[in-house]
């Protein structure tokens, strides 16, 4: 499985729950070998370093091509 994806690029989501669970039903969820998830759910509760940790990580990481962030982020 792993040979399949290598040097794939995957899209990653910041969003609500609602745009979330849309992207992953429209198939944009992955987690690679090292349990990173591609998805991040935010809602009221959520830190906001949480968010800015979560967008450095995918903005630095090598199978991330695009970063969605829902607006209400």
């Amino acid at each position: 499985m792993a040979q399949l994806q290598k040097g794939r690029n995957f899209i990653a989501v910041i969003g609500d729950e609602d745009s979330v669970t849309g992207l992953l039903l429209a198939g944009t969820g992955h987690i690679n070998e090292d349990q990173q998830k591609n998805y991040f759910v935010v809602d009221a509760r959520t830190e906001t370093s949480a968010i800015e940790k979560t967008f450095d990580e995918y903005t630095s990481r090598k199978d991330i091509a695009i970063v969605l962030i829902n607006q209400h982020v």
